[in-house]
């Protein structure tokens, strides 16, 4: 049995395995990563062993819970990934978490907000490999209790917190990743899951390096996928922005009025945009609109 320890943003995870595909991604991903000695404090224990000996199955536990059915065993280092993001989504309350992608870009922070479908972690690793930083993929934390005052009479500003982990990529995403960004490092492809054909994309080094600085919200872009649409942005009503990146959240309402405020707090402060697009050059190419501001004109 293979241990193996990460800290990632805030989190430190310790790993155990001895499924092949599983050493593959740990050598190939997440050699950048800081490595905790291993008798240190951990958040989270991720356990995947064979289900019985020969067995073609795999379990994954975390600590002693196994919170996914028996999977096949070239599906691993997919699986380890979803567990590590259960980690978060079922363990973290203090913080408010949304199923969103982060990324920043000259100290300001854009929140992705979309449907599973819609393209948004393809539209991420785009990103991420032209001129912004990627905080997080799947996962949107925001600290209600780590805030920036903007000016008096406004409300404080509550920060981002990054946990930049390998980009999901599925079915036709792969390849089209694989050609857009070539010098991108991926993991294994991993067939036949319940989301199709996965692979993972290698984060640049500056987002690791890059993991504990905490950034202030200021876009929110619903992005959609459609086919032969030409790249179109439309403002988001920032009602409709907060209830929908509220239904996006764990424990919005664990929190509270705490919660609703933060929440409140972000929209307040962020721009809201719907994006259309189907070209992902195109769609890069449209984010410079953001930070120059030329969407405001």
């Amino acid at each position: 049995m293979r241990h193996h320890t990460l800290q990632i943003g805030p989190f430190r995870y310790h790993i155990e395995s001895n499924v092949p595909n599983v050493e593959t991604a740990m050598e190939r991903l997440y050699d950048r990563y800081p490595h905790p000695a291993e008798d240190s404090w951990f958040d989270f224990h991720i356990r995947l062993i064979p289900r019985a000996i020969g067995s073609s199955e795999c379990r994954l536990f975390l600590d002693h819970e196994q919170p996914f059915a028996p999977f096949p065993r070239n599906q691993a280092g997919a699986v380890l990934e979803w567990g590590m993001n259960w980690s978060i989504w079922l363990n973290v309350a203090q913080w408010l978490v949304f199923h969103a992608a982060m990324l920043e870009r000259n100290g300001n922070g854009l929140i992705l907000a979309a449907n599973s479908g819609d393209g948004k972690s393809t539209l991420t690793a785009g990103l991420a490999f032209h001129g912004w930083r990627l905080l997080s993929d799947e996962l949107t934390l925001i600290d209600p209790e780590d805030t920036r005052t903007i000016e008096d009479g406004e409300p404080p500003l509550p920060q981002m917190i990054p946990i930049p982990r390998p980009i999901c990529l599925k079915n036709e995403s792969v390849s089209l990743i694989r050609e857009f960004v070539p010098e991108a490092i991926f993991s294994d492809l991993y067939p036949e899951t319940n989301k199709g054909c996965i692979a993972h994309v290698k984060p640049r080094e500056e987002a690791v390096r890059r993991m504990h600085e905490r950034v202030s919200p200021r876009w929110i872009v619903f992005p959609k996928y459609e086919k032969g649409a030409l790249p179109q942005w439309s403002r988001w009503d920032k009602a409709e922005a907060m209830i929908q990146l509220g239904q996006n959240g764990v424990d919005y309402s664990t929190l509270g009025a705490k919660g609703f405020e933060t929440l409140a707090d972000v929209i307040h402060h962020c721009d809201c945009w719907k994006f259309v697009y189907s070209n992902l050059a195109d769609a890069v190419s449209e984010f410079e609109k953001l930070t120059s501001g030329r969407l405001e004109e």
